[in-house]
């Protein structure tokens, strides 16, 4: 009888810090996956702020190339990048969202990683035409450059002048003003000019820049349409985590 009663407190014993080793570890790991879920969430909002400004980001990073602030295309590249990054994240929502609002979330996220991958064709697209007008505006500039040190006349002279001030002004900021204003520049050359052969010469660059000034804008990043879905995404999102 004392051997049963000596096994009965020693089973007391060892049930008791059983017990609480359960509990604390089951209360660990449950405090574990609560903040990994909170940790997620953020993590998915900040991946959709992100996104829903990347259209502007890389528009900067265009008109940044375009003005000439800088000489390469990394920042721009990098942009696209950290857009297609992120983009691939928002197809993973946090476990915590409810199984039957899961498969619209990642479809509308889906929607949003073709539309940035479109935009690879779109800069690249630009960064071909920008070089081509950075080409025509510099041979532009030469063809003035060679025919004013050939003494033209006071009329002509101002006409030269201000189809160079025209072309720089396109290479700073290239809008539908300063477009409108080089094209005009150059018809009024090239109804008074009579030298043929500069004249061949000068109507080729025309040509490129009127082929190229358009597409070398940031003007076909809004067809990709990404901060409209990444907006309609925010929408699912918060609506599935009940907020």
């Amino acid at each position: 009888m004392i051997r049963l009663n000596s096994k009965s407190k020693q089973s007391r014993a060892w049930f008791l810090p059983a017990l609480l080793f359960t509990f604390l570890s089951t209360y660990l790991l449950a405090t574990q996956a609560s903040a990994e879920s909170g940790d997620h969430h953020q993590a998915y909002l900040d991946a959709l702020d992100i996104v829903s400004a990347a259209e502007s980001r890389i528009d900067e990073e265009m008109i940044r190339i375009s003005n000439g602030t800088v000489a390469h295309y990394d920042f721009l590249q990098h942009e696209h990048i950290e857009l297609l990054r992120h983009a691939s994240a928002l197809r993973h929502p946090p476990i915590a969202m409810p199984a039957s609002e899961r498969d619209a979330v990642i479809a509308q996220a889906d929607a949003i990683l073709i539309a940035a991958k479109s935009l690879e064709l779109v800069i690249a697209d630009y960064l071909r035409a920008q070089a081509q007008l950075n080409s025509a505006i510099s041979n532009t500039l030469d063809l003035i450059a060679t025919r004013t040190e050939q003494s033209p006349t006071g009329s002509e002279l101002k006409q030269l002048q201000g189809m160079a001030d025209a072309a720089k002004d396109i290479r700073r900021d290239n809008t539908d003003e300063t477009r409108e204003d080089l094209y005009a520049a150059f018809d009024k050359v090239a109804a008074q000019n009579g030298e043929q052969t500069w004249l061949r010469e000068l109507l080729v660059q025309e040509s490129l820049i009127r082929g190229n000034a358009i597409a070398a804008t940031a003007s076909q990043l809004a067809m990709a349409g990404i901060p409209a879905l990444a907006e309609e995404l925010r929408l699912m999102y918060g609506a599935a985590m009940g907020e």
